[in-house]
């Protein structure tokens, strides 16, 4: 049996040492030699870093992995300007100023057009790190902000205090519409606008405040634009008050209910869940059963309490065996 194992045994430690060995980096054309590129890996992590390192390179870019005299641009990411220049401090760097300061914005932007963009003041991190002059109006404020939001929504911080909910419960509104209707291009549209104005510290009250935005569409504006002089949106009212978009939102809060499934009863002439219940003829599955059987259950909330009192069972239990355990509730009491 032992000379049946051995191959496998053979091509285990093969894969292993492939595994282990070092990828040798591939030397790529500079295009671009007027940029020398240092990215610090400073609240970014090395595996990252080393990522954003080889797609410059492709792109013909000049990145260094070593801060040299060479380097004329330094790209960050989360950090401020004066974070850089401490960092630069202990590198025995006396003079930052021969240095364009960046946000990996900048880089970002170089690798979508493919080509150095110029370094403009959004981009700059002394001119991000400095605060609004003190005679800027509050009008102007969300303006000066907006030209920061990214476009992408792992590099927004969302606040835990959504300023702008009139115009998101709409949105959501809108989006899930689309979902029944099987538009995803729509439905992720309103969804990203969604995320974008839940960012955003300030309350949209004019259109003004939503110039230089990402991920605002001609839909999007539309209702921004009528929830703003009219208080409310009637294509979103219209959504609200439509029949199938009713019948579809009490269909898919049954557990293993989609859009598919919910598509059929509409055909079928059913409207709510209750009809859905008294419908003999229809074959369930089972987690369809269980969603109409314990259907007021699922859908209502759980309360603080409640949470609480699960917690307690749960770290009476762990602490019984381990004693020195932490036992904490996440998700959305977490929060």
């Amino acid at each position: 049996m032992d000379r049946f194992k051995a191959p496998a045994v053979i091509s285990q430690r093969k894969r292993q040492k492939r595994l282990h060995c070092p990828k040798l980096s591939c030397s790529y054309e500079i295009k671009f030699s007027n940029f020398v590129i240092f990215i610090m890996q400073r609240k970014m992590g090395m595996t990252r870093r080393m990522f954003l390192m080889e797609l410059g390179r492709r792109k013909g870019f000049r990145v260094e992995s070593e801060l040299s005299d060479s380097v004329t641009h330094i790209v960050a990411e989360n950090n401020s300007y004066l974070e850089v220049l401490d960092w630069l401090k202990g590198q025995a760097v006396s003079d930052s100023s021969r240095f364009e300061l960046l946000d990996i914005s900048w880089f970002t932007a170089c690798m979508e057009a493919g080509r150095p963009v110029d370094s403009e003041m959004k981009y700059r991190l002394m001119e991000q790190s400095q605060s609004p002059p003190l005679h800027t109006s509050e009008l102007e404020m969300p303006a000066f902000i907006a030209t920061k939001v990214s476009q992408y929504s792992c590099q927004r911080k969302t606040s835990l205090n959504n300023y702008n909910k009139k115009f998101t419960d709409a949105f959501e509104v809108m989006a899930e519409n689309y979902e029944f209707k099987e538009n995803e291009i729509f439905c992720l549209e309103f969804l990203r606008a969604a995320s974008l104005l839940k960012s955003l510290p300030f309350s949209v009250t004019s259109m003004k405040d939503i110039q230089g935005l990402p991920c605002v569409g001609d839909q999007v504006r539309d209702i921004i634009e009528e929830i703003i002089e009219e208080g409310e949106s009637s294509r979103v009212k219209e959504v609200l008050n439509d029949e199938r978009y009713k019948a579809f939102k009490q269909f898919t809060s049954v557990f293993g209910v989609g859009v598919k499934t919910s598509e059929k009863w509409y055909r079928m002439g059913l409207r709510t869940v209750e009809e859905v219940k008294a419908e003999k003829t229809l074959k369930l599955s089972k987690m369809q059963k269980a969603g109409i059987l314990y259907y007021e259950d699922l859908v209502s909330c759980v309360s603080k309490a409640e949470a609480d009192a699960v917690s307690s069972i749960v770290k009476n239990t762990v602490c019984t065996f381990l004693p020195d355990a932490l036992v904490t509730i996440t998700g959305g009491f977490r929060r």
